[in-house]
């Protein structure tokens, strides 16, 4: 990565770019400024990103077939060779070669495998990163394998949820794309017989027609810088935003919440059974959730407990988490036992998650229901309430 650095000295505002995987590795570089005003990474086109879109399927598979060979009491190294030898992936391949450089090297493999974490996924770096810092890269495989698993299955289920909405939505659009191409045209004559006795439904109908005539262009170009306009608008106030959607919005924020914290909680409690620190487990989960608010809080949380605050009292004072959540926390400040309880814990946000998939489904389903009832019947209604006001004065 490139950073570009703004910095004081001498009084005067200076600049300097330095090269760095990380920001720990750029502020252990010799000549790393002191004074810093400002650091900005340097975007650039990256063919990384566009190359390894994360398939998590393709990673999972990977990974589990690393994973049976060390169940087999195979070395971490022979296990790479055995994957090198055999049929893979272009991609798999190449990432296969880098690990194999990195056990050569001696080189932290989450740093050689930094450039591919787009593919990987930050989970894949995390576990990977714990295992050899650990000494038990055998137990942070499984668990990985175990977390990518829980990750396709609640991907899955979203899908599933999100299918036969989409479904709906996409019909609609097609239903009235025909009307407007092929029905509404064959009427136009009646509807000028009618003159100033068209009703009102049918004003509208036609006033939408002569617009997506005549603006067809300039409403497209219009949707399409909305929608730029949304996604730089997100971009600036993701914090914001990111708040929202988790706790403003009815039915959807619960789904979202219940997905968020069931991630966050399966990474500590696996790294916790791993026998690293709660404080550890939550410092490197958090990178889990994208969502900037979640990870706010989880930094206070971790504050709070440095100062000597309980873990469950941290957790209380962030007034995110349910009392259940809390009193089980608390349970386990008593009794020590945290690997327990957070697998407790783990388990209930799955079956919310799992519920609040079904709450929301059941929600949106009729909504969008009712939605294409409506703009079924009005133009029902706009095309034929004239037929038949036509047949009253012919009669």
């Amino acid at each position: 990565m490139i950073f570009n650095i703004a910095y004081q000295k001498n009084k005067k505002l200076k600049r300097i770019t330095l090269e760095a995987n990380s920001y720990e590795e750029l502020q252990k570089l010799e000549n790393y400024p002191l004074n810093i005003v400002k650091i900005k990474q340097q975007k650039k086109f990256d063919f990384d990103t566009l190359l390894y879109k994360n398939t998590q399927k393709e990673v999972y598979e990977f990974f589990s077939q690393l994973n049976i060979m060390l169940s087999a009491n195979l070395s971490f190294s022979e296990s790479i060779d055995l994957l090198l030898g055999s049929k893979q992936e272009k991609k798999i391949h190449k990432i296969l070669t880098v690990i194999k450089q990195s056990l050569i090297s001696s080189i932290p493999i989450d740093k050689v495998l930094y450039p591919y974490r787009k593919y990987l996924g930050e989970t894949t770096l995390l576990f990977l990163k714990l295992g050899f810092e650990n000494g038990n890269i055998k137990k942070s495989v499984h668990s990985l394998v175990e977390i990518l698993g829980e990750d396709i299955q609640s991907s899955e289920k979203l899908s599933e949820v999100m299918r036969y909405p989409s479904i709906l939505i996409l019909s609609l659009f097609v239903s009235i794309g025909m009307i407007f191409v092929y029905v509404l045209p064959n009427f136009e004559f009646i509807f000028t017989l009618l003159k100033d006795d068209i009703p009102f439904s049918t004003q509208i109908l036609i006033g939408v027609k002569n617009i997506l005539d005549k603006y067809w262009l300039f409403l497209l170009l219009g949707v399409g810088a909305s929608i730029f306009s949304v996604f730089l608008l997100v971009q600036k106030y993701r914090y914001l935003f990111d708040k929202t959607i988790l706790l403003k919005i009815p039915i959807f924020s619960k789904m979202i919440q219940d997905y968020y914290f069931y991630r966050l909680f399966l990474s500590i409690s696996i790294i916790v059974s791993s026998k690293f620190q709660f404080q550890i487990a939550i410092l490197n989960s958090k990178n889990i959730v994208k969502n900037l608010y979640v990870r706010e809080v989880i930094d206070q949380v971790l504050v709070n407990i440095k100062n000597g605050i309980s873990i469950s009292k941290a957790f209380e004072k962030s007034n995110l988490f349910d009392s259940l959540t809390i009193k089980l926390l608390h349970t386990a400040d008593h009794t020590n036992k945290y690997e327990f309880i957070l697998s407790d814990i783990t388990a209930q946000y799955k079956k919310r998650f799992h519920k609040s998939l079904q709450n929301f489904s059941s929600t949106i389903e009729p909504l969008l229901i009712l939605l294409i009832s409506l703009i079924v019947l009005w133009l029902i209604l706009a095309i034929m309430l004239p037929i038949w006001d036509l047949g009253a004065v012919i009669n």
